[in-house]
Protein backbone atom coordinates (compact mmCIF):
# COMPACT_ATOMS: atom_id res chain seq x y z
CA UNK A 1 0.00 0.00 0.00
CA UNK A 2 1.91 3.05 -0.74
CA UNK A 3 -0.98 3.58 1.33
CA UNK A 4 -4.62 10.51 17.36
CA UNK A 5 -11.83 6.99 21.44
CA UNK A 6 -11.65 8.35 20.82
CA UNK A 7 -10.62 11.70 22.63
CA UNK A 8 -7.73 12.45 21.91
CA UNK A 9 -7.37 10.41 18.84
CA UNK A 10 -10.75 10.30 17.51
CA UNK A 11 -11.71 13.56 18.45
CA UNK A 12 -8.74 15.71 17.14
CA UNK A 13 -7.82 13.91 14.30
CA UNK A 14 -5.03 14.98 11.91
CA UNK A 15 -6.98 14.41 9.44
CA UNK A 16 -10.34 16.36 10.70
CA UNK A 17 -9.81 19.15 9.15
CA UNK A 18 -8.16 17.84 6.11
CA UNK A 19 -11.70 15.83 5.19
CA UNK A 20 -13.71 18.66 5.02
CA UNK A 21 -11.37 20.63 2.54
CA UNK A 22 -10.58 17.97 0.36
CA UNK A 23 -11.56 17.84 -3.30
CA UNK A 24 -14.96 17.06 -3.83
CA UNK A 25 -14.66 15.92 -6.87
CA UNK A 26 -11.31 14.14 -7.77
CA UNK A 27 -9.92 14.06 -12.02
CA UNK A 28 -11.08 11.44 -13.20
CA UNK A 29 -7.79 9.71 -14.06
CA UNK A 30 -7.30 9.73 -10.05
CA UNK A 31 -10.87 8.15 -9.83
CA UNK A 32 -9.55 4.18 -8.72
CA UNK A 33 -6.83 4.56 -5.93
CA UNK A 34 -3.37 3.08 -6.42
CA UNK A 35 -2.31 1.84 -3.61
CA UNK A 36 1.21 0.36 -2.65
CA UNK A 37 2.95 -1.21 0.02
CA UNK A 38 6.65 -0.04 0.48
CA UNK A 39 8.32 -2.83 1.66
CA UNK A 40 12.19 -3.05 3.34
CA UNK A 41 13.37 -4.38 0.04
CA UNK A 42 12.73 -1.47 -1.64
CA UNK A 43 9.74 -3.15 -4.00
CA UNK A 44 6.47 -1.65 -4.42
CA UNK A 45 3.32 -3.96 -5.16
CA UNK A 46 0.25 -2.35 -6.34
CA UNK A 47 -3.02 -3.46 -6.77
CA UNK A 48 -6.24 -1.55 -8.43
CA UNK A 49 -9.65 -2.41 -8.34
CA UNK A 50 -11.25 -3.79 -11.52
CA UNK A 51 -14.55 -3.32 -10.48
CA UNK A 52 -16.02 0.40 -9.79
CA UNK A 53 -16.62 0.56 -6.20
CA UNK A 54 -16.67 -2.24 -4.19
CA UNK A 55 -15.01 -4.98 -5.69
CA UNK A 56 -16.65 -8.65 -6.91
CA UNK A 57 -15.03 -10.16 -3.63
CA UNK A 58 -16.60 -8.25 -1.19
CA UNK A 59 -19.80 -10.62 0.07
CA UNK A 60 -22.44 -8.15 0.76
CA UNK A 61 -22.91 -4.64 -0.50
CA UNK A 62 -25.17 -3.55 1.99
CA UNK A 63 -24.42 -0.11 3.42
CA UNK A 64 -26.70 -0.61 6.57
CA UNK A 65 -25.20 -1.45 9.70
CA UNK A 66 -25.40 -5.00 10.48
CA UNK A 67 -27.84 -6.34 12.86
CA UNK A 68 -26.82 -8.08 16.48
CA UNK A 69 -27.79 -11.05 14.90
CA UNK A 70 -25.21 -11.10 11.91
CA UNK A 71 -21.26 -11.89 11.76
CA UNK A 72 -19.88 -10.08 8.89
CA UNK A 73 -17.00 -11.26 6.59
CA UNK A 74 -16.45 -9.23 3.36
CA UNK A 75 -14.81 -11.20 1.00
CA UNK A 76 -14.47 -15.29 0.98
CA UNK A 77 -10.98 -16.29 0.02
CA UNK A 78 -7.63 -16.11 1.41
CA UNK A 79 -6.14 -15.14 5.19
CA UNK A 80 -8.28 -13.52 7.60
CA UNK A 81 -7.89 -10.11 8.40
CA UNK A 82 -10.22 -9.79 11.68
CA UNK A 83 -11.64 -6.28 12.83
CA UNK A 84 -12.81 -6.01 16.41
CA UNK A 85 -15.25 -3.60 16.72
CA UNK A 86 -18.27 -2.45 19.51
CA UNK A 87 -21.65 -2.29 18.37
CA UNK A 88 -23.91 0.20 20.07
CA UNK A 89 -26.48 -0.69 22.35
CA UNK A 90 -29.21 -1.13 19.43
CA UNK A 91 -27.01 -3.99 18.59
CA UNK A 92 -25.43 -1.76 15.38
CA UNK A 93 -22.35 -0.59 14.39
CA UNK A 94 -23.24 3.37 15.08
CA UNK A 95 -21.22 6.43 14.06
CA UNK A 96 -17.30 6.07 14.03
CA UNK A 97 -17.93 2.49 13.91
CA UNK A 98 -19.97 2.26 11.24
CA UNK A 99 -17.39 4.46 9.45
CA UNK A 100 -14.68 2.17 9.78
CA UNK A 101 -16.59 -1.30 9.00
CA UNK A 102 -17.39 0.88 5.61
CA UNK A 103 -14.28 1.75 5.05
CA UNK A 104 -12.66 -2.33 5.65
CA UNK A 105 -15.69 -3.57 3.66
CA UNK A 106 -14.39 -0.57 0.40
CA UNK A 107 -10.62 -1.24 1.20
CA UNK A 108 -10.72 -5.20 1.06
CA UNK A 109 -12.56 -4.88 -2.33
CA UNK A 110 -10.32 -2.98 -4.13
CA UNK A 111 -7.11 -4.56 -2.47
CA UNK A 112 -8.00 -7.99 -1.37
CA UNK A 113 -7.76 -9.48 -5.20
CA UNK A 114 -9.23 -12.91 -3.27
CA UNK A 115 -6.28 -13.08 -1.37
CA UNK A 116 -7.37 -11.58 1.86
CA UNK A 117 -10.85 -10.97 3.27
CA UNK A 118 -11.74 -9.49 6.57
CA UNK A 119 -14.17 -10.92 9.24
CA UNK A 120 -15.89 -8.42 11.95
CA UNK A 121 -16.15 -9.65 15.08
CA UNK A 122 -18.11 -7.78 18.02
CA UNK A 123 -15.88 -7.30 21.01
CA UNK A 124 -19.23 -6.48 24.05
CA UNK A 125 -16.29 -5.65 26.60
CA UNK A 126 -12.40 -5.77 28.21
CA UNK A 127 -13.59 -9.49 28.95
CA UNK A 128 -14.68 -10.69 26.59
CA UNK A 129 -11.91 -10.00 24.29
CA UNK A 130 -9.54 -12.26 25.35
CA UNK A 131 -12.27 -15.21 24.02
CA UNK A 132 -12.10 -13.00 20.63
CA UNK A 133 -8.39 -12.97 20.22
CA UNK A 134 -8.09 -16.61 20.98
CA UNK A 135 -11.03 -17.39 18.18
CA UNK A 136 -8.92 -15.80 15.50
CA UNK A 137 -5.99 -17.03 16.29
CA UNK A 138 -7.29 -20.65 16.44
CA UNK A 139 -8.80 -19.47 12.80
CA UNK A 140 -5.06 -18.58 11.87
CA UNK A 141 -6.08 -14.91 11.37
CA UNK A 142 -2.94 -12.73 10.12
CA UNK A 143 -3.82 -9.59 12.07
CA UNK A 144 -6.32 -7.97 14.03
CA UNK A 145 -7.55 -4.02 13.54
CA UNK A 146 -9.01 -2.80 16.80
CA UNK A 147 -11.40 0.28 16.57
CA UNK A 148 -12.82 -0.37 20.22
CA UNK A 149 -13.18 1.73 23.47
CA UNK A 150 -9.76 2.21 24.63
CA UNK A 151 -9.74 -0.56 27.63
CA UNK A 152 -10.52 -2.99 25.89
CA UNK A 153 -8.12 -2.40 23.02
CA UNK A 154 -5.91 -1.83 26.10
CA UNK A 155 -7.02 -5.67 27.22
CA UNK A 156 -5.75 -7.02 23.45
CA UNK A 157 -2.80 -5.09 23.42
CA UNK A 158 -1.77 -6.89 27.09
CA UNK A 159 -2.09 -10.19 25.72
CA UNK A 160 1.23 -11.58 25.02
CA UNK A 161 2.45 -11.46 21.56
CA UNK A 162 2.81 -15.36 21.06
CA UNK A 163 -0.92 -15.70 21.82
CA UNK A 164 -2.18 -12.81 19.34
CA UNK A 165 -1.53 -11.73 15.47
CA UNK A 166 -0.14 -8.58 15.59
CA UNK A 167 -2.65 -5.75 16.52
CA UNK A 168 -3.27 -2.27 14.52
CA UNK A 169 -5.35 0.17 16.71
CA UNK A 170 -7.13 2.86 14.83
CA UNK A 171 -8.52 4.44 18.59
CA UNK A 172 -6.81 6.19 21.18
CA UNK A 173 -3.21 5.16 21.35
CA UNK A 174 -2.67 2.33 23.75
CA UNK A 175 0.39 1.10 25.78
CA UNK A 176 2.45 -0.95 23.35
CA UNK A 177 4.41 -3.12 26.34
CA UNK A 178 3.78 -6.80 25.15
CA UNK A 179 5.22 -5.83 21.34
CA UNK A 180 3.53 -6.12 18.29
CA UNK A 181 1.38 -3.17 18.71
CA UNK A 182 0.53 -0.33 16.63
CA UNK A 183 -1.39 2.61 17.13
CA UNK A 184 -1.85 3.99 13.77
CA UNK A 185 -4.34 6.90 14.25
CA UNK A 186 -2.99 10.33 14.85
CA UNK A 187 -3.93 13.57 16.91
CA UNK A 188 -3.51 16.83 16.71
CA UNK A 189 -0.44 16.62 19.13
CA UNK A 190 1.59 14.96 16.49
CA UNK A 191 0.99 17.25 13.95
CA UNK A 192 2.47 20.77 16.66
CA UNK A 193 5.86 19.42 16.43
CA UNK A 194 6.53 20.02 13.11
CA UNK A 195 5.34 23.76 13.11
CA UNK A 196 7.49 24.14 16.28
CA UNK A 197 10.32 23.31 14.76
CA UNK A 198 10.08 25.80 12.16
CA UNK A 199 9.39 28.62 14.45
CA UNK A 200 12.27 27.33 16.19
CA UNK A 201 14.46 27.31 12.93
CA UNK A 202 13.60 31.04 12.69
CA UNK A 203 14.52 32.03 16.13
CA UNK A 204 11.34 31.43 18.06
CA UNK A 205 12.09 29.44 20.82
CA UNK A 206 9.89 30.12 23.81
CA UNK A 207 6.68 28.21 23.33
CA UNK A 208 3.60 28.72 25.74
CA UNK A 209 0.29 26.56 24.62
CA UNK A 210 -3.19 27.08 25.12
CA UNK A 211 -5.37 23.76 25.06
CA UNK A 212 -9.42 22.60 25.55
CA UNK A 213 -9.66 21.55 29.03
CA UNK A 214 -10.63 17.72 28.19
CA UNK A 215 -7.45 17.46 26.33
CA UNK A 216 -5.79 13.93 28.20
CA UNK A 217 -2.73 15.28 30.71
CA UNK A 218 -0.59 12.46 28.73
CA UNK A 219 -0.87 15.25 25.92
CA UNK A 220 1.00 17.51 28.42
CA UNK A 221 3.99 16.07 28.20
CA UNK A 222 4.26 14.90 24.53
CA UNK A 223 4.17 18.41 23.53
CA UNK A 224 6.34 19.52 26.33
CA UNK A 225 8.85 16.83 25.19
CA UNK A 226 8.46 18.46 21.21
CA UNK A 227 9.12 21.72 22.10
CA UNK A 228 12.38 20.53 24.05
CA UNK A 229 13.41 18.53 20.91
CA UNK A 230 13.39 21.39 19.17
CA UNK A 231 15.50 23.36 20.63
CA UNK A 232 12.93 25.26 22.57
CA UNK A 233 11.74 26.48 26.20
CA UNK A 234 8.82 25.31 27.25
CA UNK A 235 6.58 28.18 29.34
CA UNK A 236 3.83 25.70 30.23
CA UNK A 237 0.69 24.85 29.19
CA UNK A 238 -3.34 27.30 30.12
CA UNK A 239 -6.66 25.57 29.25
CA UNK A 240 -9.56 26.78 28.38
CA UNK A 241 -13.17 26.36 28.14
CA UNK A 242 -14.93 26.49 24.93
CA UNK A 243 -16.79 29.80 25.29
CA UNK A 244 -15.81 33.22 24.10
CA UNK A 245 -15.93 34.51 27.91
CA UNK A 246 -13.49 31.94 28.63
CA UNK A 247 -11.08 31.57 25.90
CA UNK A 248 -10.72 35.82 26.90
CA UNK A 249 -10.09 34.73 30.46
CA UNK A 250 -7.41 31.97 29.40
CA UNK A 251 -5.44 34.98 27.48
CA UNK A 252 -5.82 37.22 30.49
CA UNK A 253 -4.34 34.20 33.21
CA UNK A 254 -1.13 34.00 30.54
CA UNK A 255 -0.06 36.97 30.43
CA UNK A 256 2.99 36.77 32.34
CA UNK A 257 3.55 33.50 30.03
CA UNK A 258 3.07 35.49 27.07
CA UNK A 259 5.28 37.99 28.36
CA UNK A 260 7.96 35.83 28.09
CA UNK A 261 7.28 33.87 25.04
CA UNK A 262 8.27 34.40 21.08
CA UNK A 263 5.57 31.70 19.87
CA UNK A 264 2.24 30.52 21.02
CA UNK A 265 0.92 27.03 20.00
CA UNK A 266 -3.02 26.74 20.47
CA UNK A 267 -4.64 23.69 19.97
CA UNK A 268 -8.42 22.82 19.69
CA UNK A 269 -11.14 21.65 17.21
CA UNK A 270 -12.85 24.42 17.73
CA UNK A 271 -13.09 27.80 16.66
CA UNK A 272 -12.30 29.41 19.80
CA UNK A 273 -8.88 28.85 18.42
CA UNK A 274 -8.98 32.16 16.72
CA UNK A 275 -10.97 34.12 19.30
CA UNK A 276 -7.55 33.03 21.62
CA UNK A 277 -5.39 34.23 19.21
CA UNK A 278 -7.50 37.68 17.96
CA UNK A 279 -7.26 38.04 22.25
CA UNK A 280 -3.80 37.35 22.23
CA UNK A 281 -2.90 40.00 19.13
CA UNK A 282 -5.08 42.59 20.62
CA UNK A 283 -2.50 43.02 23.65
CA UNK A 284 0.09 44.70 20.89
CA UNK A 285 2.13 41.93 21.69
CA UNK A 286 4.46 41.88 18.07
CA UNK A 287 6.78 39.34 18.53
CA UNK A 288 4.88 36.31 18.53
CA UNK A 289 4.39 33.56 16.02
CA UNK A 290 1.21 31.09 16.24
CA UNK A 291 1.08 27.83 15.84
CA UNK A 292 -2.20 25.84 15.39
CA UNK A 293 -2.66 22.59 14.45
CA UNK A 294 -4.28 20.12 12.13
CA UNK A 295 -7.32 19.89 14.14
CA UNK A 296 -8.24 23.49 13.63
CA UNK A 297 -11.81 23.20 11.76
CA UNK A 298 -11.55 24.88 8.37
CA UNK A 299 -14.23 27.69 9.53
CA UNK A 300 -11.65 29.25 11.51
CA UNK A 301 -9.13 29.62 8.21
CA UNK A 302 -11.74 32.34 7.26
CA UNK A 303 -11.16 34.38 10.56
CA UNK A 304 -8.76 37.19 9.55
CA UNK A 305 -7.18 36.70 13.03
CA UNK A 306 -5.58 33.99 12.23
CA UNK A 307 -3.31 35.45 9.25
CA UNK A 308 -0.14 33.96 9.50
CA UNK A 309 -0.64 30.85 11.67
CA UNK A 310 1.33 27.88 10.85
CA UNK A 311 -0.31 24.57 10.88
CA UNK A 312 0.96 20.97 9.49
CA UNK A 313 -1.02 18.25 8.22
CA UNK A 314 -1.43 15.32 5.85
CA UNK A 315 -1.97 17.13 2.02
CA UNK A 316 -6.25 16.46 1.40
CA UNK A 317 -5.36 15.54 -2.54
CA UNK A 318 -4.62 12.13 -0.34
CA UNK A 319 -8.01 11.92 1.14
CA UNK A 320 -9.55 12.51 -2.13
CA UNK A 321 -8.64 9.31 -4.14
CA UNK A 322 -10.95 7.76 -2.32
CA UNK A 323 -13.77 10.15 -0.65
CA UNK A 324 -16.05 10.33 -3.88
CA UNK A 325 -16.23 6.28 -4.10
CA UNK A 326 -17.09 6.50 -0.40
CA UNK A 327 -19.53 8.66 -0.76
CA UNK A 328 -21.34 7.59 -3.77
CA UNK A 329 -21.38 4.12 -1.68
CA UNK A 330 -22.55 5.24 1.89
CA UNK A 331 -24.18 8.28 1.08
CA UNK A 332 -22.14 10.23 3.61
CA UNK A 333 -18.85 11.67 3.68
CA UNK A 334 -15.54 9.85 4.10
CA UNK A 335 -14.82 10.71 7.59
CA UNK A 336 -11.22 10.77 9.48
CA UNK A 337 -12.15 6.97 10.97
CA UNK A 338 -12.86 5.67 7.92
CA UNK A 339 -9.59 6.92 6.10
CA UNK A 340 -7.75 5.29 9.08
CA UNK A 341 -9.34 2.32 8.65
CA UNK A 342 -9.00 2.11 4.96
CA UNK A 343 -5.45 2.44 5.89
CA UNK A 344 -5.61 -0.38 8.01
CA UNK A 345 -6.82 -2.77 5.34
CA UNK A 346 -4.67 -1.50 2.87
CA UNK A 347 -1.78 -2.37 5.04
CA UNK A 348 -2.71 -6.00 5.74
CA UNK A 349 -3.85 -6.68 2.62
CA UNK A 350 -1.09 -5.65 0.68
CA UNK A 351 1.46 -7.25 3.00
CA UNK A 352 -0.48 -10.18 2.27
CA UNK A 353 0.24 -10.28 -1.23
CA UNK A 354 3.09 -9.65 -1.60
CA UNK A 355 5.07 -11.53 1.37
CA UNK A 356 1.99 -14.13 2.01
CA UNK A 357 0.21 -13.98 6.24
CA UNK A 358 3.35 -14.42 7.43
CA UNK A 359 4.85 -11.73 6.35
CA UNK A 360 2.77 -9.88 8.31
CA UNK A 361 5.15 -9.48 11.29
CA UNK A 362 7.41 -6.89 13.40
CA UNK A 363 9.94 -6.60 10.70
CA UNK A 364 7.33 -5.75 7.83
CA UNK A 365 5.29 -3.61 9.95
CA UNK A 366 7.49 -1.33 11.15
CA UNK A 367 10.21 -1.38 7.62
CA UNK A 368 11.80 1.85 7.85
CA UNK A 369 10.33 3.13 4.32
CA UNK A 370 7.42 3.27 5.57
CA UNK A 371 3.56 3.05 4.16
CA UNK A 372 1.63 5.51 1.63
CA UNK A 373 -1.82 5.87 1.67
CA UNK A 374 -4.92 8.15 1.98
CA UNK A 375 -3.39 9.13 5.40
CA UNK A 376 -0.39 10.31 3.71
CA UNK A 377 3.25 8.92 4.08
CA UNK A 378 3.81 7.41 7.63
CA UNK A 379 5.64 4.51 9.40
CA UNK A 380 5.25 2.57 12.35
CA UNK A 381 7.44 2.27 15.06
CA UNK A 382 8.71 -0.62 17.35
CA UNK A 383 7.15 1.37 20.70
CA UNK A 384 3.56 1.02 18.96
CA UNK A 385 3.62 5.01 17.55
CA UNK A 386 3.11 6.25 14.05
CA UNK A 387 5.63 8.62 12.45
CA UNK A 388 3.93 11.12 9.56
CA UNK A 389 5.15 13.09 7.01
CA UNK A 390 3.26 16.67 7.16
CA UNK A 391 2.73 19.37 4.83
CA UNK A 392 3.12 22.55 6.37
CA UNK A 393 0.74 25.81 5.54
CA UNK A 394 0.50 29.00 6.56
CA UNK A 395 -3.18 30.78 6.85
CA UNK A 396 -3.88 33.30 4.56
CA UNK A 397 -6.59 34.81 2.18
CA UNK A 398 -8.72 32.51 4.31
CA UNK A 399 -7.32 29.33 3.13
CA UNK A 400 -4.44 26.82 3.75
CA UNK A 401 -1.07 27.79 1.43
CA UNK A 402 0.98 25.53 1.30
CA UNK A 403 4.88 26.81 2.71
CA UNK A 404 6.75 23.43 2.13
CA UNK A 405 5.23 20.07 0.66
CA UNK A 406 5.58 16.76 2.89
CA UNK A 407 9.37 14.82 2.31
CA UNK A 408 8.32 11.65 -0.25
CA UNK A 409 9.95 9.60 1.45
CA UNK A 410 11.66 8.94 5.39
Amino acid sequence: MTVQGRDEARGAHGLRGVLRAARKGAKAARSLLLLSVVLSCGALAACQSDVDGIARNVKTNDIKPPSSDVEESFGENGAEITLLMQKGSNGLFEGPSRDVRDAAALGIGELGSNQAFVKVIDVASPAAAPAAVAAAKSRNSSILISYLPPATTAAVAAMPSDQRPPLLNLGQPVPATSGNVYNLASSETDSAPEGLRTAAASGHKKVVVFAQRDLPQTADLRLADAIRASGGTFLGIVRYDLTDAAAAAAVGTAKPQLQQADTVLILGRTAITTTIEGAIKAGGQSNLNFIGTSAWPPQTYREPTANGTLIAMVEPEATSLISERYQRHYKRPLSADAAYGYDAIAIASGIIRTKGPTGLNAETLTSKVGFRGVTGLFRLSPSGQVERRLSLYAISGGKLNVLAAAPASF
